[in-house]
């Protein structure tokens, strides 16, 4: 007789036994051992599980090995997030944070593997709470006061203040960790409910919109007690500078005007053309930058320099222009 066959085939006997009966370690098992009342495992990730405590109807996150030893189950677990939270979330598709709940607020936890006090700060203030992913970029929309706004999900900033009635309309604004405390200081200073930093420049280039006036300018910090005022705050709506851009759009009242560069015209810089046009087109003509611009469905030419209209606005297209012969000053005479 062949012993070691004989072996064999009980062995596997054996295995399988152990195996079914690890199968059999219920959730009413798990929970009577970690004295919790519900448990949701959660998807798509190893015996991680969300527990509902017995005595403080909290819910936390538990990691969870449960299986028999010979005929003894077994049961071990660690707390991942404590149990605080009325509900709770969990991650997802590489999502840097997920959503949680406290008596009817919500707030932002981060990965608690990553920061080891991802429970305390989670900070449940907002009425409502949307995560948005653009370009690989993640962003967490803020409900308070039936408005929108938008905060760091790191560092619980608030980046733009909610006052928007849907969140499909909050600017996405996008600072990096180093910039915090300059971003911090200038919005105080400025008394500004939105701050957008310029990421085509990066030199502390920004426009700000004041939350009284509701009017925007664009500003340069280089330090948190470094603030200079590129344009004031007097526009609906503007642009940011172009690379080496002699002047920009700006616009009120649905209508657009240009404004200096500040980098290029110092204390001269100011609002060359009015906010009195529909449209407007930059061309070059042999190296010399012209300007274009709309005015009761016509087009023209306008010095953007001095605002002067160089030609009739009579040309129903701007292929209809005629070619700019005028002269096109570039520097301001003293």
């Amino acid at each position: 007789m062949n012993y070691s066959i004989i072996y064999v085939f009980y062995f596997v006997i054996f295995l399988c036994f152990n195996l079914t009966q690890a199968q059999n370690i219920t959730d009413k098992q798990i929970l009577k051992h970690i004295k919790g009342k519900e448990i949701a495992w959660i998807t798509g990730e190893s015996n991680l599980a969300k527990v509902k405590m017995k005595s403080t109807k909290k819910w936390g996150i538990y990691n969870i090995d449960a299986y028999y030893d010979l005929d003894e189950a077994v049961i071990d677990f660690d707390e991942v997030v404590a149990p605080k939270f009325d509900s709770i979330g969990w991650f997802k598709n590489m999502e840097p944070f997920t959503i949680v709940k406290i008596k009817k607020k919500y707030g932002i936890l981060l990965n608690p593997y990553e920061i080891h006090d991802a429970a305390e700060r989670a900070n449940c203030i907002y009425d409502a709470i949307k995560l948005k992913e653009v370009d690989g970029r993640f962003y967490a929309l803020i409900k308070q006061n039936e408005k929108w706004g938008l905060v760091d999900w790191f560092e619980d900033v608030v980046l733009v203040d909610p006052t928007f009635d849907n969140p499909e309309d909050v600017p996405l604004v996008w600072i990096e960790g180093c910039a915090k405390d300059m971003f911090v200081a200038s919005k105080k200073r400025l008394k500004a409910d939105i701050l957008i930093f310029d990421e085509g420049n990066g030199d502390g280039v920004f426009k700000a919109r004041k939350k009284a006036t509701k009017k925007w300018g664009i500003y340069q910090s280089l330090g948190e007690n470094d603030l200079k005022t590129l344009i004031p705050a007097k526009y609906d709506s503007i642009r940011f500078f172009g690379y080496n851009s002699k002047y920009t759009a700006v616009y009120n009242k649905g209508k657009v005007g240009m404004h200096l560069s500040y980098w290029s015209y110092n204390d001269n810089t100011k609002l060359s053309v009015p906010c009195i046009y529909e449209d407007y087109k930059n061309f070059n003509a042999d190296g010399v930058l012209k300007l274009a611009m709309k005015k009761d469905g016509k087009w023209g030419w306008v010095n953007w320099l001095t605002g002067k209209e160089e030609s009739e606005f009579k040309y129903e297209t701007l292929d209809d222009l005629p070619y700019p012969y005028y002269k096109q000053d570039i520097w301001i005479e003293d």
